[in-house]
């Protein structure tokens, strides 16, 4: 999400309209519209992720007994074939040609899942997809921890793609919520040869948390681990990939 604050005074935002021609002028007023609209794609993920957040808390303030919790994985992993609720942001399970499970995600561009994991030292998280429905070719997709977005890297390896991020280390006992915002949401009988009605964003495939290397990590140290996790795969991008998918299913 763009640290930039909502503009309230509107000389501020007129200042940043190109009037010189009608199209200009429209293009302008277009990345205005955008401009929000992205502001809001991130308040919601972080909302999203703050209610699901309260009522944990909530369910362990309200345990009055002092107990000790058991101890909880240093991995997990959620597949498309697990179940996943739409109100989380995921359509039905379905399989590419190669009998692979997926799921798109939509109608709406977030999609999150609540996950039971260690949490005492910094993981990385992954999230593999297989194709992205963007009509503006956009690939860069948000993640957000317990409603604070993370730093990511795209990475494609095999023909899919990864979001790598750190999730950083909490003493809160109980479950992480990770959200994620597609670029945006499309509907593939407009843009492509399909039948297919639905609003989707991407092809879900995966998510797995796993240990991060026990180092201090400063901001550097951070980058030099999310560079050693992406090292093997085909190729690191810090924008967009070049290739766009633009029909349903696994690309061939």
């Amino acid at each position: 999400m763009n640290n930039i604050p909502l503009d309230t005074d509107i000389a501020t935002i007129l200042a940043r309209l190109d009037r010189s021609n009608p199209d200009a002028l429209l293009k302008s007023i277009a990345a205005e519209l955008l401009r929000l609209n992205n502001t809001c794609l991130s308040l919601v993920a972080r909302m999203h992720a703050f209610e699901i957040t309260q009522t944990i808390n909530d369910q362990i303030a309200s345990s009055m007994e002092a107990r000790t919790f058991a101890a909880l994985p240093p991995s997990v992993v959620v597949e498309a074939a697990f179940s996943l609720a739409a109100e989380a942001g995921f359509h039905h399970l379905e399989y590419d040609p190669q009998g692979v499970p997926f799921r798109w995600t939509g109608p709406e561009p977030v999609f999150f899942v609540e996950v039971l994991v260690d949490r005492k030292a910094p993981a990385i998280v992954r999230m593999r997809y297989s194709q992205i429905y963007s009509l503006e070719g956009g690939y860069a997709v948000q993640c957000f921890v317990d409603g604070e977005e993370i730093e990511t890297s795209l990475v494609e390896v095999d023909g899919e793609y990864e979001v790598h991020g750190l999730l950083p280390a909490r003493d809160l006992v109980g479950g992480t919520v990770v959200s994620f915002v597609s670029p945006s949401v499309a509907t593939p009988a407009l843009i492509a040869q399909s039948q297919d009605g639905r609003q989707v964003g991407l092809a879900f495939r995966w998510l797995r948390i796993d240990p991060a290397p026990s180092v201090s990590l400063d901001e550097e140290k951070a980058d030099k681990i999310l560079d050693e996790v992406a090292q093997e795969p085909e190729k690191v991008f810090t924008t967009k990939p070049r290739r766009r998918a633009s029909s349903i299913g696994k690309k061939t």
